[in-house]
């Protein structure tokens, strides 16, 4: 398991390169998350939602990242 600095850094790269495939909601979130290092209580709070809904958002978000780079492997093939 990659401890959390990594997995954070992971994490924006692929919204880098696959973020032109989310929806504006999807990438507006995860902005606001990962970005600008919100909470999902503070994020739920500007959006009007739960905070559940924020989570769903960010979960299902991230596993389509990692889809893509699983299938596309942009990020692999620009650390060679």
């Amino acid at each position: 398991m990659l401890d959390s600095a990594r997995r954070r850094q992971r994490q924006l790269r692929l919204l880098d390169l696959y973020g032109s495939l989310l929806t504006d909601h999807q990438r507006h979130i995860l902005h606001l998350a990962w970005e600008l290092d919100w909470s999902y209580g503070e994020i739920a709070h500007r959006e009007r939602v739960s905070r559940t809904a924020v989570y769903d958002v960010v979960r299902r978000t991230t596993a389509n990242l990692d889809d893509y780079e699983r299938k596309l492997r942009l990020e692999r093939a620009q650390r060679v």
